[in-house]
Parts: structure tokens; C-alpha cells; sequence
């Protein structure tokens, strides 16, 4: 479907059209993994299957109208190779798309589908690998962990629930041979497991019980922002580079803040918009100020790729290929990205009287 299809045009699911870089997927299951947390599998035509290869740790965005109300979710693939590709979705307190997957998502239903998206990958180099996740962070971390379970590895796992019985995967998890896991339960004790979350003094205490676990290739943390700083911090303390820690958020950060170091200012008046979209070009003007260059496409009417509108995901990734953005924020572009040009474009504004962006690049 071109570009030029409007958001209010022949809808989908009664309520959603079928948008550009999504795919109608049937789900072929949905498995229970705990009381608030499910598995669903997709069936993937053979002609879009090269569409789905992905590397571990990438995430799907869905799609999905629910009382009239189109939502986009974005969740990780918790597949390994040879496996149905499947995401897993936990419910969150007031989410509607949780809540309605969780309750009424059958086998059978149709889904719209991105193809894998997303800068949290397995680095293929690595072969030694420290993760420190918690909750429904597990998600692609099991991605990595099944990845890597045939290979010469050492993957060391530190996964936090409140109980064992809130444990997601736990069968998968239970039947890794090479993988070295270890369980933190904050309002439970077991035998032979860490009892409390992992705090920075946890975690410090950990490293500390066994300092080879500084010589790791890769750090990986995905989980509720706290722990994301909780072993950024740390890992940084005994002097791991920067470069080795790779986090996931799941949700705009609250705690993390980031500064804007940019010496750069919102253009004051109309900028002359040129978006290139599925070889399409759209051209329009308006002011930089009022809003963000995706907020400007959707307001006319336009339909490009976008989930999470906090900067987390990079959905919306675009490259700036003539004039400058002020990025406002950013968690999940690499430096390398923003280097070569490439914005959010739900968190930019023009700089300057004319922009050229290609959501082609």
C-alpha cells in the first residue's frame, strides 16, 4: 500500500487500516506462561518469510484496534533459531493491549505485524556473555540464551522475579545445559537462589563473589529502568567499557535522565518538509515548533512507521539527508546512527528552513 494512503482510508479489523511495513500474521497459539504473562506464536506465510529473519534480541511491533482505539505495541521475540516466531506479552497495570491479549487473544486471530526492528542485538563476536534482567526482561535475553546454546559460550544469567511462581519461561529455561542461570526472588526464599532484588549492592556483591564475570565480552540488561541503572551503574564502578553494556528499556525512563547537549535551537519560522517513504515523496511545510516531523505526518494524514513516541524504540527511524534536527531525546539510536544522520522522528524538529529525510535510508 503506497504512502498515500490516508490513516482514515479501507480499514483492517474493522477499525485499522493496513499500514505500510506490516504484515496481516495468523496467531498460531497462545501459551500461558504465568498468571499475568502469555506466549503467542505466529504463522508466517512462505512468501514473507525471508521478512521475519531476525537477530536475537529484536522485538515486533503489533498492531491492533480495541474499543475503537488503534494501539501499537512493541514486544520482543523470545524465539530461538528453528523455532515459530513468538513474542511474550505481560500484563501491566491500565495496559489495553496486555490486558486484552492476555484475556481474549485466540488461536486463529489476525494480527498486524512489523517485520524485526530494533539496536538490542546479540553481538556475534561475543563468547562470553553476562545478562542481569528481571520481570518480562527475560524476553530477549531467552532469544540470545537459545541462540547461543549450541555454540561455544559461557552465558552467565542473573534474572529477578518477585516469586518463582512469577517466573516467565521457566521450561524453556529449565532445560538450557550451557547456560549458567541464576534466580533472585525478592518475596521469596529458595534454596540455592539469591533472595532480594537486584540492587546495586546485589549486583555489586555478585560481581564481587566472582570477578571473571568482569571479563565478559557483552553486558546485556532489559528489565524495569531501576535495574537497567542499577548494573549500568555498577559495571561502570569496576571499570567496565562502555561500549560492552547493552541495555533494552520497555518504557519511556523516568529515572534515566538525558541531557540535551546539542547546541542547536527549533527553527522559528516554516520549514520546507521534503519525507521520502517507500519511494514516495511527500512534500509539505509547517512550523518546527508546534510539532515533531512524525506528529506533522500524522496530522496530514500520512502513515509513517512508529511505536512507542517516548524515543525507546527506534520504529521511526529516519535519516536526515539534507538540513538538521534537534533530537530531543534518544535511548535507542547508537552513536554510529546519529553520527551518520539518522533521528527519531517522534522526538525532532527542523533546525533549519529545509529538511530532506528518507525513511528509506
Amino acid at each position: 500500500m503506497g504512502i498515500f494512503s490516508k490513516l482514515f482510508g479501507s480499514k483492517q479489523d474493522k477499525d485499522v487500516q493496513q499500514h505500510n511495513g506490516y504484515h496481516n500474521l495468523t496467531v498460531s497459539s497462545v501459551q500461558k506462561l504465568t498468571e499475568d504473562s502469555v506466549k503467542i506464536s505466529f504463522d508466517i506465510p512462505n512468501e514473507i518469510k525471508s521478512n521475519y529473519e531476525f537477530i536475537s534480541g529484536q522485538y515486533l511491533t503489533v498492531i491492533k484496534s480495541i474499543d475503537g482505539e488503534e494501539l501499537r505495541r512493541s514486544y520482543s521475540i523470545c524465539s530461538g533459531p528453528n523455532e515459530q516466531l513468538a513474542i511474550a506479552v505481560k500484563k501491566v497495570p491500565y495496559g489495553k493491549f496486555s490486558n486484552w491479549a492476555i484475556t481474549n487473544l485466540n488461536q486463529g486471530d489476525i494480527l498486524q505485524v512489523s517485520d524485526p526492528q530494533g539496536n538490542f542485538k546479540l553481538d556475534s563476536n561475543a563468547r562470553f556473555i553476562v545478562s542481569f534482567v528481571a520481570g518480562s526482561g527475560i524476553t530477549p535475553i531467552l532469544s540470545m540464551v537459545k541462540k547461543l546454546e549450541n555454540e561455544i559460550a559461557d552465558f552467565r544469567l542473573f534474572y529477578g522475579n518477585k516469586t518463582s511462581n512469577s517466573v516467565m519461561f521457566k521450561s524453556d529455561l529449565e532445560k538450557l545445559k550451557n547456560t549458567k542461570l541464576t534466580y533472585a526472588y525478592s518475596q521469596e526464599k529458595v534454596e540455592g537462589e539469591l533472595h532480594g532484588r537486584l540492587t546495586k549492592e546485589k549486583i555489586t556483591e555478585i560481581i564481587k563473589s566472582d570477578l571473571n564475570l568482569l571479563k565478559a565480552d557483552a553486558y546485556y540488561m532489559c528489565g524495569p529502568e531501576e535495574l537497567i541503572l542499577n548494573a549500568k551503574s555498577v559495571l561502570e564502578m569496576f571499570g567496565v567499557s562502555k561500549d560492552k553494556i547493552h541495555f533494552e528499556l520497555f518504557t519511556t525512563p523516568v529515572l534515566m535522565k538525558q541531557e540535551n547537549t546539542e547546541a542547536k535551537e527549533i527553527y522559528p519560522g516554516r520549514t520546507a518538509v521534503t519525507v521520502i517513504l517507500d519511494q514516495e515523496k511527500i512534500e509539505f511545510d509547517y512550523n518546527a515548533k508546534d510539532k515533531t516531523i512524525l506528529e506533522a505526518l500524522n496530522e496530514k494524514g500520512f502513515d509513517p512507521p512508529y511505536s512507542c513516541r517516548g524515543g525507546v524504540c527506534c520504529a521511526c527511524r529516519a535519516k536526515v539527508l539534507e538540513g538538521d534536527m534537534l533530537m530531543l531525546m534518544n535511548y535507542s539510536l547508537t552513536d554510529e546512527e546519529v553520527k551518520d544522520g539518522y533521528v527519531l522522528t517522534c522526538q525532532s524538529h527542523p533546525t533549519t528552513d529545509k529538511i530532506v529525510l528518507s525513511y528509506d535510508a
